[in-house]
């Protein structure tokens, strides 16, 4: 049967405009976040042994009333305090790294929620009851998704970082690479069921967006980041970066398919005089003026 706009259709099309504030990519220069701590510890390092190593002959004359300790010691002190600053600095940007791969995830997650609701409102009024089981599939569904994904405190996890960064590090990447795997699984069951009361309404096909499932081990990413010493932490961070921003521009693809399916392009016709492709109820062409007759598809 055509398909008509009513009220859930508008409310459909605003939450899949709104992935544009939900569903945020982060870029790869976030992977200064795991490589920064290595970076600024070994060049503090460098700078230390740089200091010992021009002033190491003072250092062997120290006993000595002629020499004066004074400047090795302001040295070793303003790299002490340059320390610091690079400490908190380091830390503030893994804050707000933790911020942002949380925010993010909530931000996705409650959209996704509202809009498969959206989406069972506006089918289960085109739909017979016999013909609702779909639909019904599509709501459980969506009932899982708002139990088992509430929001996590991204807020708390970021200031919690600030004093037990190893420990906040692993369960934040823990529970984010366990949600993104369970979100895949009730994503790929949602989207079948989508497709199914699609075609039971009657309304265009849907196609399903082919994507690589996230089968990560969570677990296993915990062993090997303790084994390796903090190395693995690298590739798990990337990982966080990598799945998602996958994960969104796939959904994007298959919301999408959503819009153009809910709300068709208005049918178009060759101009008869300059060839452009222009809509089939326009009587004159906007590009070079002539008067249309019936449509010319």
């Amino acid at each position: 049967m055509p398909v008509h706009p009513d009220a859930a259709v508008p409310r459909i099309e605003e939450l899949i405009r709104r992935r544009s504030s939900t569903d945020r990519r982060m870029g790869y220069i976030w992977m200064l976040v795991p490589l920064l701590p290595a970076i600024v510890g070994m060049a503090l390092a460098i700078s230390l042994i740089g200091i010992i190593a021009t002033n190491i002959s003072n250092l062997a004359n120290l006993g000595q009333q002629q020499t004066n300790a004074l400047p090795i010691v302001g040295e070793v002190f303003a790299l002490y305090a340059i320390g610091i600053i690079a400490l908190y600095t380091v830390l503030l940007v893994g804050s707000f790294a933790i911020y942002n791969l949380i925010e993010r995830r909530n931000g996705h997650f409650r959209r996704q929620q509202q809009l498969f609701s959206a989406l069972q409102d506006h089918l289960a009024s085109a739909l017979n009851p016999s013909n609702g089981a779909n639909v019904t599939s599509l709501r459980q569904l969506n009932d899982d998704s708002i139990f088992q994904e509430r929001d996590r405190p991204s807020g708390l996890w970021a200031v919690l970082y600030l004093f037990v960064t190893p420990i906040v590090s692993i369960i934040v990447a823990y529970n984010l690479t366990l949600d993104m795997r369970r979100h895949d699984d009730l994503q790929v069951a949602s989207q079948t069921a989508l497709v199914g009361a699609f075609a039971d309404a009657k309304l265009p096909p849907l196609q399903v967006v082919q994507h690589d499932p996230h089968k990560r081990d969570p677990m296993l990413f915990v062993v090997l980041t303790v084994i390796t010493g903090g190395l693995f932490w690298i590739y798990w961070f990337y990982t966080l970066l990598k799945d998602y921003n996958t994960h969104f521009s796939d959904q994007a693809r298959f919301e999408d398919e959503i819009l153009n399916v809910l709300k068709p392009h208005p049918p178009t016709k060759l101009c008869s005089a300059c060839g452009n492709v222009i809509e089939g109820s326009v009587k004159f062409c906007p590009y070079c003026g002539s008067k249309q007759a019936d449509l010319q598809f």
